[in-house]
């Protein structure tokens, strides 16, 4: 965790620095610096939601992914209600969409993991997530320019050669400890009439399909009125999330006409833990965008990879050897890509 910390620390800094920002007397920070440190911890959050559906009691009971993330979007839905104790209710159509979006995203990600594996997959839909919501930004969001279009373009290009490493180290890391199945296998069954090939361009297709409507989730918040935005957009959020995930949710069951173990005494806390911390690093990301727009916040929160691969190698020994070195490499140009966002904003 030092090298995040580190990181977290640098963006920060530079941030200040860049912006006329020094700490003033009473050692505060601008609200750029802030923006920066809310979208560096959103990434934090989002890397390290997935961790709880990984504990031991969760893996012997074989809970069904789909059934965790059901429990995931319980969390998210009670932690986003939460926030009316705080907020006045207003009512926006725009969070309806959002809901559409997550649960669509998260279902296509079910199915690029089962059939291309975790590390290709969350590699995939991240890299897309980061190019989508930095050229939606720029194009919709009315904060989403930036000074300097050349720089933010190198730092994108950097976290995206940075995620391409921390995937393939978690990939040859997994597949040394059979975790996951070597992607070659599938692509070796093109032999048998064709059939890896395919398997393999529909798991590309569900991990493309997950990016796209990930980078967008919240883009809707920023064409909400301005009093609808940040946190007071988390109801609307929410009752969007609570109408479309449990119909994403059934139409998998509905197909095959079984009956799912809702698990719930071993799957309902971890998943709805799971949901409050992935909501936690939504409402960090939320005021990120507030300040320093939607093209610079949300590319960061898809850094959260990087943070996955964290928990991996120092939880669950997925990243040894020459991946750990890869791995630590492709994370520095990841840092590296933040401080230049937040040079470029």
């Amino acid at each position: 965790m030092r090298g995040l910390a580190i990181g977290a620390a640098g963006a920060l800094l530079v941030a200040t620095r860049g912006h006329g920002g020094h700490a003033n007397a009473n050692g505060f920070f601008t609200p750029h610096a802030f923006g920066i440190l809310f979208a560096t911890l959103s990434a934090i959050a989002n890397g390290t939601f997935a961790v709880f559906s990984k504990i031991d009691s969760v893996k012997r009971a074989a809970v069904d992914p789909l059934l965790f993330n059901f429990w995931a979007w319980v969390g998210i839905v009670g932690s986003s209600l939460v926030s009316l104790v705080r907020v006045r209710f207003i009512w926006t159509p725009q969070g309806l969409l959002s809901g559409i979006f997550f649960a669509l995203s998260t279902a296509n990600a079910f199915r690029a993991v089962k059939l291309i594996g975790m590390s290709v997959g969350t590699g995939i839909w991240c890299g897309t997530a980061i190019i989508v919501s930095f050229i939606g930004g720029l194009l919709f969001d009315p904060k989403g320019g930036v000074n300097n279009l050349m720089l933010a373009i190198l730092a994108i290009s950097l976290v995206l050669v940075g995620i391409g490493g921390v995937t393939w180290a978690g990939h040859v890391g997994r597949e040394s400890i059979g975790i996951e199945e070597n992607i070659v296998l599938l692509i070796s069954q093109r032999r048998a009439g064709g059939r890896g090939v395919k398997v393999l361009s529909q798991g590309v297709i569900a991990a493309l399909l997950t990016g796209i409507l990930g980078g967008l989730i919240m883009m809707p918040m920023t064409q909400s009125p301005p009093a609808i935005q940040g946190v007071s957009y988390l109801p609307s959020f929410a009752i969007g999330v609570a109408i479309f995930a449990p119909v994403v949710t059934a139409i998998p069951y509905l197909s095959t006409q079984e009956c799912p173990r809702m698990e719930l005494y071993v799957g309902a806390l971890p998943g709805i833990i799971s949901g409050i911390v992935w909501n936690i690093g939504n409402i960090l990301s939320m005021l990120a965008i507030g300040i320093i727009g939607y093209t610079i916040a949300y590319p960061i929160l898809y850094c959260g990879i990087f943070i996955a691969g964290l928990w991996g190698m120092f939880l669950f020994k997925e990243i040894r050897g020459n991946a750990a070195a890869l791995y630590w490499g492709s994370g520095f140009l990841i840092l590296t890509g933040i401080i230049l966002l937040s040079f470029a904003r």
